[in-house]
């Protein structure tokens, strides 16, 4: 079961796009690439740019990581880059595959409409709950995704983070 978490809002300020952190239990790697998402935004813009953002300065495990590519048309979404720990996941290689493409309906579902918010709203979206849906009930995941700006400033790829755990909380 999936549960949905919203993200916290820390200070608004009326000159600067509002502040986001992902939920005070959310695992440290998840916590680690907000804050360096954060960090790389230049100053008044709500998200960086692709070009703001440098994959050997990832706070994180790079094998947990992925990068989506935002289509106008279906599929939406595709794996531009997935790291091994998320192949190792979906039992394949996802670069270059559709968002979702091979789950279950239901959970398919639920993770397009998750990253569609992400697209649409510009702002960060944090999910968690178990991967019964791809019969590993017995683990648990932490999901971050985060908008990167386009040339014209709206939302052009999602970058993102899905941390797997045990049922002690230990990293798999």
């Amino acid at each position: 079961m999936t549960l949905l978490a919203p993200l916290e809002p820390q200070t608004r300020h009326a000159a600067s796009p509002p502040e986001w952190r992902p939920p005070r239990h959310a695992h440290a790697s998840v916590r680690r690439l907000h804050e360096y998402w954060v960090s790389r935004r230049p100053s008044g813009l709500a998200m960086p740019r692709r070009l703001d953002i440098d994959p050997a300065e990832f706070p994180v495990p790079l094998p947990n990581l992925l990068l989506l590519n935002i289509l106008d048309g279906k599929p939406w979404f595709t794996y531009r880059v997935a790291g091994a720990k998320l192949s190792w996941l979906y039992r394949r290689p996802l670069t270059g595959q559709p968002l979702g493409e091979g789950m279950p309906e239901p959970e398919r579902t639920e993770l397009i409409a998750g990253a569609m918010s992400v697209a649409s709203s510009g702002m960060p979206g944090y999910r968690r709950g178990d991967l019964g849906w791809c019969g590993r009930d017995y683990l648990d995941f932490e999901e971050l995704l985060l908008p990167l700006a386009g040339a014209d400033g709206g939302t052009a790829m999602i970058l993102g983070i899905m941390m797997i755990s045990d049922p002690q909380g230990k990293d798999c």
